[in-house]
This record gives C-alpha cells, structure tokens and sequence, in this order.
C-alpha cells in the first residue's frame, strides 16, 4: 500500500466516523481511481451505502471486498448482518457460519454477528457473541444495549436488567435504553426512575426520542396505578410524533377496501399453490394475544416457533414489481394478478429454512399478516391460519399503549386512540370475509375465552392445526423458545387472565371510542 492511499484510507475511515458521507465517499473513489483491488475502499463504501439504508447496494459492496481479500471475518460478519437485515436468512446465516470459523479479535465483529442473529431471531446465538463483544470491550453502551435486547428474549430478564443499566451508566441520554429497562417492570413507589425520566422528557427536542421516555414513563405511573399520569405522557409524546410525519386513516382505508374488492371479485384462489402443510400463520390485531396463541402452538413437539416473519409481505411486494413506499397498498395488492404463486410459495417456504425444517410444522407469528391471509392461501393453499379476535377496547388501548417500531408504517394508527379504533374496525370487517371465504382454513380464537378456558380452547386449537392434543401445549411458561415481542415477560407466566378488561384503567379517555365502536358494531 502506498503512503498516499494508506493517508486517503485513514481520512476516509475518519471522516465516515464523524458521518461525514459525501467527503468519506471522494477519499474512497481517489483510492480506486489508484487501486482498484483495494478491498476495503469496497467495504467503506458498503457502509455508506448501508448509513443510507440501501442493503442491496451494501452488500454487493461488501461482497467485492470480500472477493478481494477472503476469509476476512469481518466483511463475512457484516454480510450476514445485511442479509439478515434484507430478510434473507438463509443467506445471512451461512456468512454467519463462515465468519465464526474464523480466529476473531474484534469486538466490533462478534457484536456485528451478534446483530445478524437476533435479526434472524436466533437469541440464544446472539447472547454468546454480545457476551463476547462486550468481554473484549466493556466501554460501549450500543453493546450492552444488544445484549440487554437478546437476554430479555431469551427470558434472562435479571440479566437483562444488567445490561440496560450497564448502558444508561454509560450514555444516560441513551432514550431507548430507559424505554427497555422499565419494560422489564418491577416498578414501585420505592424503587422506580420517574424524576430521571421526568427530565429527560423536559429536555427531549425529538420526536423519537420523547416517544421512548414517554411511553417509558406511562409504564411507571401504570405500575403505580397513576393512570392520569401514565396517559398524559402517553398522549403528550404520540402527538408530538404525529406531528411530525403525514398520515391519514385514509391511507389504510384505501388499503383494506382494495384488499376486500379483490378478493370479493375473485373469491376463494383459483391459481396452483406451493404444495405444503407444514406453516401455521397466527395473525389478528398486534397486542390482541397472538403470542400467548403462537407459545401454546410452538409447545408441541411437532412444530418450531420461527418468530415474527416479514418474508411473505416482502416476496409479495417483490414479485408485484411496484415501487411504492409500502410495502401494501392498493397498487401491489393490483399488481398481485402476475404474481406466479406456486413460485410465491416456495420461495417464502425456502427463505424460512434458517430456523424451519427440523420439525413437521412451524409458526409465523407476524400479525398484520392479516392483510395478506387470501394471498398466503393462493401460494400456500394448505396453510392454517389462526386469527385472534380480542374484547375491542382492551385491543384499542393496548395498540395505543404499545411502542411499536418506531418509524414504521404499519403501525401509523397507533399514535391516536381515534385512528387506533378505526383500524380495529378496518381489521375486523376484513377478518370476518377471510372467515367467510376460507372456513377450512381461517379460524377465529377468542382471546377472553382462550385465558378462561385454557385446556378446551387449545386442544380446539391444536385440532384446527391437524394436530395430535399433547397435555405440554397449555405449559406455555416451559416453552423455551425466545420471544422478541412486547409479551415477551407475560408468556414467561403460566396462561393467566390478568390482562382482561385493562382497557378500565383509561376509562375516562375513552369516550369517543366507545362512541365509534357503539356506531359501527352490530349489537
């Protein structure tokens, strides 16, 4: 390496420290300009593709680098993480395998592999390379972050608990970490972090980050049984988020009617699926019990617990060809009709086998796969599909009381309780045709009924799912898979009806919805 390019390289790696794209990206293309096998000009460049979210620039970056200069463990870590981030799990984790066949030192590298495992939803994985990363270096908070992440998925909620309070410690102004660490609950009058959150909330200026104390400090005074306290935060933090961004309950309407006119159109599928029982879909509203549903399932011994898959929304975008934003809307739902849904079928099967194939059966847990029950049924025509059907109002307040991904579409209704009704409404109007067109295939579960009657509701449940009844089914706190969703403490518990009739709490706000539900609900 010359002296000239050895200065470039070092001012392009500073400069892409600082974020300073634009001036890391000349010092690059200067180094190529000179040599054009210089592998790790590539690889920057990926970065910068990646800062960008463009995944597919990246990783056919980090893929010339790695062509380069092989058996480099990092480039291999960093294209198990893009691919596990661009869903393709298969892919990510053979560089994954790869990368930890090799002698690795660098703390950036085992968290970097770390990453690809959780995305892939393999926890108990991602914790052994978290806890290396931070053995190596215990003086970044993004490390112990992760790691704090995959422990409570893994059910380690003391450990856990270590991890965000290693993190804020270091970065007290880390705002997701605070949202973490009081989601792992244990809050009382005598130990709980309101006056620190309390001015952290003072002090945010962005949007994102007074969503986390917000929703952080809602979750306090909710465990003190302050519910004026606990919906203020709630309330004043989703509206400064709304704010921020344009959306209309419109945009979703437009959505489900287009979804409900093509399959009212067309009726039942009439084109060749994949032929295959092996997945079982549990969708419905978020927060109405689908995970409690998804751990008495994966509990049998003849099915794996695959977690909460995109893969089937982002193949169908892929084989629709539209450009949109969305991932669903009214132009992909039309654009459907040149989809080849056998190809469809296989590929989602295929794009599973990370995790799935090992066991007769295996769960996706993805609940507004709701929206796309009739085309899952046209690539997978012997797919069951379990759909959870909970008391409204305690699906409503639940939706608004939950951080979901913050930034994501398909969660836009949840920022006001008004739009959070009508999705519900929109959901349960397009749940009630799939019912009607797929009986064979779509079945309705009572969430009340579920937590009241366990052992009867799930031996049906079993049954629907072509399913010999095993008495371990209803032992959902012996199920050791990993959960990466709001519930993931709750499942933890043997099955309980403590979460019936929480909407009570927030009574008081909850007029104008009642008003919507009272209007549209036949009685």
């Amino acid at each position: 390496m010359s002296s000239k390019i050895k200065a470039l390289h070092q001012q392009a790696q500073k400069a892409l420290n600082k974020g300073l794209y634009q001036q890391a990206h000349q010092y690059l293309i200067s180094i190529l300009q000179q040599d054009k096998y210089f592998a790790d000009a590539y690889f920057l460049l990926a970065m910068i593709a990646s800062s960008h979210h463009n995944l597919t620039k990246a990783i056919e970056l980090i893929k010339q680098a790695n062509t380069l200069a092989p058996n480099n463990a990092e480039y291999l870590s960093q294209l198990a993480k893009h691919y596990a981030l661009d869903h393709d799990h298969v892919q990510a984790a053979n560089f994954a395998e790869l990368a930890t066949n090799l002698p690795i030192k660098s703390s950036l590298t085992f968290d970097t592999l770390g990453v690809a495992y959780s995305q892939m939803g393999l926890h108990n994985k991602a914790v052994i390379f978290f806890k290396k990363a931070v053995a190596i270096n215990d003086g970044n908070p993004n490390y112990f972050f992760n790691l704090g992440a995959s422990l409570k998925f893994t059910g380690d909620f003391k450990g856990a608990k270590k991890a965000y309070e290693k993190t804020i410690s270091m970065a007290p102004n880390y705002y997701k970490a605070h949202a973490a660490l009081t989601s792992l609950g244990g809050i009382s009058i005598d130990s709980n972090h309101i006056p620190q959150l309390e001015q952290l909330f003072s002090k945010t200026q962005q949007a994102d980050d007074r969503l986390y104390i917000g929703h952080a400090l809602a979750r306090e005074y909710e465990s003190l049984k302050i519910f004026d306290k606990a919906f203020h935060y709630l309330d004043t933090a989703k509206k400064f988020k709304l704010q921020q961004f344009k959306y209309s309950i419109d945009e979703d309407k437009a959505l489900f009617k287009s979804i409900e006119n093509h399959f009212k159109s067309s009726g039942s599928p009439q084109t060749q699926g994949f032929e295959t029982d092996e997945p079982i879909f549990v969708v419905g509203m978020p927060r109405s019990g689908t995970t409690l549903v998804e751990r008495i399932i994966s509990q049998h011994s003849e099915v794996t617990s695959a977690g909460e898959l995109q893969h089937f929304g982002l193949l169908f975008k892929k084989m629709a060809k539209t450009t949109s934003n969305r991932v669903i809307d009214a132009d992909t739902v039309a654009a459907s009709k040149n989809i080849n849904f056998e190809v469809l079928g296989k590929s989602y099967i295929e794009s599973t086998r990370a995790i799935t194939g090992k066991t007769a059966k295996f769960v996706d847990k993805m609940p507004l796969n709701v929206l796309y029950v009739g085309f899952i049924l046209q690539a997978l025509p012997k797919a069951k599909i379990v759909c959870l059907d909970r008391n409204p109002l305690d699906t409503i307040v639940s939706n608004f009381r939950q951080l979901f991904a913050i930034n994501q579409s398909y969660y836009s209704y949840s920022y006001d309780l008004e739009s959070t009704t009508e999705y519900y409404l929109l959901f349960k109007q397009l749940a009630t045709l799939w019912l009607a067109l797929f009986p064979d295939n779509f079945y309705f579960i009572n969430y009340e009924k579920l937590v009241n009657d366990p052992l009867n509701e799930a031996q049906k449940l079993i049954e629907f799912c072509n399913l010999p009844w095993q008495e371990q089914c209803v032992n959902i706190d012996q199920n050791s898979y990993p959960v990466a969703t709001a519930s993931a403490l709750q499942v933890r518990n043997p099955i309980n009806n403590r979460s019936v009739g929480n909407w009570k709490k927030y009574d008081a706000y909850l007029e104008s919805v009642k008003e919507m539900l009272t209007s549209r609900i036949p009685t």
